[in-house]
């Protein structure tokens, strides 16, 4: 790049010569000199490069002949297709569109390169033509082969004899010098420099051009085969359309129909299967050599080649065979050997048995058989097909209970058999008529089996298969009843759906149940050991950092389960759909929006698609537990910072105000997940912002009420109240529960559950009994006889509410250290000395401390001697006649 620049800047200085030689003739030389030297380092880099260039064209060249090829063969396949022929025509159809996005992929960029060879020929010719003019000009005749061009300034023509211009400048350089003035003339040296300029440039030029015309020659042949390509891709469009009438809509033969002259429609498929396949072209001649059995195999007909599929996909189902027989027999030896009856049972051994000869099946030949593309797309299905077998046999041997193992492959067995024939039939391209004859009485004869045992194992399987079971006969019996009215197809897309959808959720379910046993052997043993660990805090607020030690536990269970039921559907239905090779059906179905709203002006409004939904539920697992984690890590820095910032080893319950970190946490976590909503499925804010706007003034005064608390709820939360704040309102005392953004639940004392709006909290001016030191004033009165000895009682009383100077759970002093026990007359009435013991008591220790400190009092009075006064009622007798 940077020679290329500075041969462009070079060619441009050498462009203004001729003035840079009237101002200064002695430079003029060495400037020839040192652009012969970049010319030819430029002509040596592009030879080099020009061979590099003739391997890409030739391999380019080639592609394109192959894609030519190619198209005509997929237009002549793709325009003989039968409409009963769906697996041949949906094959067809398939190999059009992908052979139209191909092509589109791999063009070349023609216009781009053809854009920079223009530009380079025309650099050089103006360089050519600069180097030409200067005197002595170089004549025509003097140049051969040099290319020159048409010079928009100085009329100078681009081929044949030079002008009369010319021939002027060129008489009047050549003359006597004493005649006329010649300002500046090149020496003997600079001429010589001066043709080998032109030399290098012209040949450069010429490399330049000789590979614009191949390129605008492919160009053209590309052009060509990509309207030919668009052509069969639009057909294979209309034809998509008409297949999917067929198979969806107008379906195929009933089989009522078939039951009222079965003889003729066995005579239709016949003929159809003479039609599709010709064993008898495969005998060839035993004595042939190796060459030419090569040569007859690639000549075979396309009868010959379906026969041949069906040759090697049951060469396949055999091999697969010998692989189970032989791992049943080699497992069974090592059993006999070794006894390893702990990990494999006695009665898991034949399905494990199929598990380990199908894995070894897979692993040997399932990545390394060879052929044509037709005998590749069955290896493909047989491999799929193989892989879902494995899924669904280690889910059953790792979740299913050795005595319920039996019962459980007996209800799965149809499931695997009947999927087996609908793939054998796809790799071979069976012929619709024999489909239709075949499936509905294969598959009432499945619906049968499976009500039968679905009976009679109800109570020998685990709630999951049982369940499982079911639902595999209702989707048997959807099926037969799709294939009795003539949706054969229809029928099979579901039946390989279900395939594939029940060995993901057994997949699924295996991975739960893996999760809750790596709980009960693991999880619960470190939760035990933090929570023990965890000193500081108590209660619900040790309950919530208990995440450090479920972290793993709970991403499976609430992201990656989720996360592949969400996902298990869609993929199911493509992988089922791409067995029958209706891609496009699934894009349309998944990816393309169902709700589609556009406005005036052509701008889409709501964009709405099953893949989105999708994706929105999954991205909602992924945040919940996000959420769950920063929430976590929030609380743990919070207590850290708090316990750091006072030297603390304890916090009491709900003592730090986490609610509002709680909140905004939250709040920014889901306002995030609506603008994704909103980009997602393009919503438009103008119409929400104009909506909000016409509406504002009537939700403001609907909802005011709903507003004052939402505001009052985080002032609330801002640090004027606290969970576990004892408060008193309208002289109900209770403590907080809970603080949300309309109003605060709190507990009294007699245990009841009390709301109070967040208004009526600020409005009725409530008192926090908590929110300073969490000490009340608390007064015990009690009544003395006259004539008791107060500095007396005084000294007895505090001596004995010494006893009540104790702690609470959390090491704090329930009576307030600062402060002394106060004895002092309360009262005096007719019949008793009121004396009232104050002291300052934790808020939540009030009720509990008042009941005891009365019996201290008590008794104290009592073993010193003190009569407690009772109240005493004068009673008067009159005789009233």
């Amino acid at each position: 790049m940077y020679k290329r620049l500075l041969t462009f800047a070079f060619a441009l200085c050498v462009s203004f010569l001729p003035l840079m030689a009237i101002v200064n003739g002695r430079t003029l030389p060495k400037m020839l000199k040192e652009l012969h030297t970049e010319l030819w380092t430029a002509y040596s880099q592009r030879a080099d490069a020009q061979q590099r260039f003739k391997e890409d064209y030739d391999r380019q060249h080639q592609k394109m002949i192959d894609i030519i090829s190619n198209t005509d063969e997929l237009a002549i396949v793709l325009y003989t297709q039968e409409r009963e022929m769906t697996f041949d025509l949906t094959y067809a159809l398939k190999k059009a569109s992908a052979n139209y996005k191909d092509f589109g992929n791999d063009k070349m960029p023609y216009d781009r390169i053809v854009k920079n060879l223009d530009y380079e020929i025309d650099r050089y010719s103006r360089l050519l033509e600069a180097l030409r003019r200067i005197p002595p000009i170089k004549t025509t005749d003097g140049a051969k082969g040099v290319v020159r061009h048409h010079d928009d300034s100085t009329g100078v023509s681009t081929s044949g004899k030079a002008s009369a211009l010319e021939e002027e400048v060129i008489r009047l350089a050549t003359i006597n010098n004493n005649t006329v003035s010649s300002p500046i003339a090149l020496d003997k040296e600079g001429e010589i420099y001066r043709d080998s300029c032109m030399l290098y440039a012209s040949r450069l030029m010429k490399m330049h051009a000789d590979n614009r015309q191949k390129m605008v020659a492919d160009s053209a042949h590309y052009q060509a085969v990509y309207q030919r390509i668009t052509k069969a891709y639009k057909y294979a469009e209309s034809r998509y359309q008409e297949l999917e009438r067929y198979v969806f809509y107008e379906g195929q033969t009933p089989f009522v129909d078939i039951l009222s002259d079965p003889g003729f429609y066995w005579e239709l498929t016949k003929k159809d299967l003479k039609d599709q396949y010709d064993f008898e072209e495969l005998a060839g001649d035993d004595n042939a050599s190796e060459e030419e059995t090569e040569e007859y195999f690639n000549n075979i007909s396309s009868k010959g080649e379906n026969a041949l599929l069906v040759i090697g996909c049951a060469f396949q189902l055999f091999l697969l065979c010998i692989f189970w027989i032989l791992a049943i027999v080699v497992l069974w030896l090592i059993g006999r050997i070794f006894k390893p009856k702990r990990y494999v049972p006695q009665n898991k051994l034949p399905l494990f048995s199929v598990l380990v000869g199908t894995i070894l099946y897979f692993l040997l030949f399932g990545f390394v058989w060879k052929g044509d593309e037709y005998f590749q797309l069955g290896v493909k299905n047989i491999n799929t097909f193989l892989w879902l077998l494995i899924a669904i046999s280690s889910s059953l041997l790792l979740r299913v209970q050795p005595e319920q193992f039996r019962y459980s492959i007996q209800l799965y067995s149809p499931t695997f058999l009947v999927v087996m024939v609908i793939i054998i039939c796809r790799i071979t391209f069976t012929p619709d008529k024999l489909m239709n004859l075949l499936f509905p009485p294969i598959l009432f004869l499945v619906v049968l089996r499976q009500l039968f045992y679905c009976f009679r194992l109800r109570d020998k399987t685990s709630s999951t298969d049982r369940t499982i079971g079911c639902v595999s006969a209702g989707i048997y019996f959807i099926a037969f009843g799709y294939s009795f009215f003539g949706f054969t197809f229809v029928s099979l897309l579901i039946l390989v759906w279900w395939y594939f959808l029940l060995a993901a959720w057994l997949t699924i379910v295996c991975i739960a149940d893996l999760s809750n046993r790596y709980r009960a052997r693991w999880i619960d043993r470190r939760v035990e050991i933090m929570r023990k660990s965890i000193t500081y805090v108590s209660g619900e607020d040790r309950e919530s950092l208990l995440f450090g030690a479920t972290w793993l536990y709970d991403l499976v269970r609430e992201v990656a389960i989720p996360t592949m039921v969400l996902l298990s559907i869609p993929i199911c239905v493509r992988m089922s759909l791409g067995i029958f090779d209706f891609d496009d059906l699934f894009v349309k179905l998944y990816s393309n929006p169902f709700v589609h709203l556009v406005d005036s002006n052509g701008v889409e409004s709501i964009r709405i698609s099953c893949q989105s939904i999708i994706h929105l539920l999954i991205l909602f697992s992924v945040l919940r537990y996000s959420s769950k984690a920063i929430l976590t890590i929030w609380r743990y820095a919070s207590y850290t910072s708090f316990m750091r910032k006072h030297n603390r080893t304890k916090i009491r319950l709900n003592e730090i105000n986490l609610s509002l970190g709680n909140s905004i946490i939250t709040a920014m976590i889901w306002m995030g997940y609506a603008i994704v909503i909103i980009y997602t499925w393009h919503i438009p804010t103008s119409s929400m912002g104009l909506v909000a706007g016409g509406l504002s003034a009537g939700i403001g005064l609907a909802l005011k009420d709903t507003i004052n608390n939402f505001i009052y709820g985080i002032l609330l939360m801002g640090g004027r109240l606290r969970v576990g704040d004892w408060i008193e309102c309208d002289g109900v005392r209770g403590q907080v529960t809970s603080i949300n953004y309309q109003c605060v639940e709190i507990e009294t004392i007699e245990g009841t559950e009390i709301s109070f709006l967040n208004s009526t909290l600020f409005g009725k001016n409530y008192t926090s009994l908590t929110h300073n030191n969490s000490y009340e004033l608390t007064k015990i009165t009690f009544g003395l006889p006259y004539k008791t000895e107060i500095d007396n009682v005084r000294e007895v009383l505090v001596k004995a509410m010494q006893k009540m100077r104790t702690k609470d759970a959390y090491g704090r002093e329930i009576v307030d250290p600062k402060y002394a026990v106060y004895v002092v007359v309360e009262n005096i009435d007719n019949n008793t000395v009121e004396v009232t013991v104050k002291q300052y008591v934790l808020v939540a220790e009030r009720v509990s401390y008042v009941d005891r400190a009365k019996e201290v009092i008590y008794d104290a009075l009592t073993n010193a001697g003190f009569d407690v006064a009772s109240p005493q009622y004068n009673i008067r007798v009159s005789n009233e006649s």
